[in-house]
């Protein structure tokens, strides 16, 4: 697919949005850009299955999907938008970051996160242990249980809930089984699992609980009503 162009402010919101994590709500976005992805944009990045959006509370959160880590990887060979000095320069900026992935194995998204996931590595927090089971029991059983942990502990349907929260509540489930579920309930249109945006609140907890999805780390879960 060829590279999609954009205006000014999309392109900074999709690029602040890969700085962050690759997730980040409106709230953080005003504050840390000073514009929220909403309206027209919001729906076209959407649309195009660059990001997922999903309202939380009153603010929508967004999540990089990885059409998005991909236009964002196509940037750094971009032609930089007409205007202002220090926006040419910020494509100098990325052209040398896209060298640099160039001559290395890592993805835009792994480079993002990396120096996060070197420091979990050098803390090294505990790994989450599958429970002892007698039985392994059914994938349709055990997306039940998900579903119910979820509601026991979401403020509402659809809110953001950390896997820490939700992992406790699934009995005896085997830790393989468990993640394999997430991985194909997200699939679906009601289920969305992110990273969290601000890496550095992480605890080990949290990222011993996170679920692997491709080449990322998740660690929020959200469930609309089916």
């Amino acid at each position: 697919m060829a590279h999609i162009e954009f205006g000014v402010p999309e392109r900074a919101l999709l690029l602040a949005l890969m700085a962050l994590g690759g997730s980040a709500d409106n709230p953080t976005l005003k504050a840390r850009v000073g514009t929220a992805l909403d309206g027209a944009s919001r729906r076209r990045l959407n649309d195009l299955k660059l990001v997922t959006s999903v309202k939380e509370g009153r603010a929508y959160r967004h999540t990089m999907e990885d059409a998005g880590w991909a236009w964002c990887a196509g940037e750094m060979s971009a032609e930089p938008p007409a205007g202002s000095t220090l926006g040419r320069a910020l494509y100098v900026v990325l052209g040398m970051l896209g060298e640099k992935l160039d001559r290395t194995d890592l993805s835009l998204a792994e480079f993002v996160t990396e120096d996060l996931v070197l420091d979990a590595e050098a803390t090294g927090p505990e790994p989450v242990e599958p429970a002892r089971v007698t039985a392994r029991i059914s994938d349709a059983e055990l997306e039940e249980r998900v579903r119910t942990a979820y509601l026991q502990v979401a403020a509402r349907p659809g809110s953001w809930v950390p896997l820490t929260a939700v992992r406790p509540l699934l009995g005896d489930a085997p830790r393989d089984q468990v993640d394999d579920v997430l991985r194909r309930m997200e699939r679906g249109a009601d289920v969305f699992i992110a990273p969290e945006a601000d890496q550095k609140s992480l605890t080990d907890q949290d990222r011993a609980a996170a679920v692997r999805v491709g080449d990322r780390d998740k660690h929020l879960l959200a469930i609309e009503v089916r």
